[in-house]
């Protein structure tokens, strides 16, 4: 799969069409030999990102490259988000247009052609730990990200830039919520995810470092304001279920 993932997105290119790869395949083609060895898995389907305003020149690629379109999961949600899937091979596309909306909403609009291949490792975390129920899948894909990127200022290949990051959560109670109890979560599950003393200790001294910065970051008026209800009132959305 991540060999179909670099093709489309390399063949979009061509065309003028920007896309870049999320989820999975996007963490196990950017991050290091190691977190691949360490953490890597089966990879069904592909993630992608592209921009709203070229939704239709999209669906014509996608549809010229074999995949066939979800007509009624796309035409209820085609302003935000496409489904396609390959009938011959069996795997579905998950295409977001500008907006990640799920359990929070994260806007790719400005992040989309900063890389060319997926979108920024921070991106590709925040996605992963805005999910209100992480599972293990998810855990070990941020882990893997982790493991393979160093926490850094800017949106550089091999770097996390938490200085974006931090910002971000630091706008959004609901957001750093989330991403702060699953920070935490995730340090809590490492042992089960891999016997390895020092992918254990690396992962989680990068995860002190992220949780610590959070902590820290001036915070916005709207922040505190939502801060005053806390967990009283649902902070988090609950997404469709898209089927697999």
């Amino acid at each position: 799969m991540p060999d179909e993932g670099r093709r489309l997105v390399e063949a979009a290119a061509a065309t003028g069409l920007p896309v870049r790869l999320i989820g999975g395949v996007a963490i196990w083609l950017r991050t290091s030999v190691q977190a691949r060895e360490a953490l890597g898995r089966n990879y069904p389907d592909l993630d992608l990102v592209a921009h709203e305003k070229q939704s239709r020149k999209l669906r014509t690629f996608l549809e010229e490259k074999g995949y066939e379109g979800d007509r009624g999961f796309n035409a209820r949600h085609g302003a935000q988000r496409l489904l396609f899937h390959h009938p011959e091979h069996g795997y579905q596309i998950d295409i977001f247009l500008d907006v990640f909306n799920m359990s929070h909403k994260l806007s790719f609009r400005k992040r989309l052609e900063l890389e060319p291949l997926t979108l920024p490792a921070a991106d590709l975390l925040l996605t992963k730990l805005q999910i209100a129920e992480l599972n293990q899948k998810d855990v070990g894909d941020a882990t893997m990200l982790l493991l393979g990127h160093e926490l850094g200022t800017s949106d550089t290949q091999g770097q996390l830039n938490t200085n974006y990051l931090v910002d971000l959560c630091a706008h959004d109670w609901g957001l750093y919520t989330t991403v702060f109890d699953n920070l935490e979560k995730t340090r809590s599950l490492l042992r089960e995810l891999t016997p390895d003393a020092a992918v254990h200790e690396l992962v989680s001294a990068r995860i002190t470092t992220l949780l610590t910065r959070m902590k820290q970051e001036p915070k916005s008026m709207s922040w505190k304001t939502r801060a005053v209800a806390g967990r009283r009132v649902r902070w988090y959305d609950v997404p469709e279920e898209v089927a697999r």
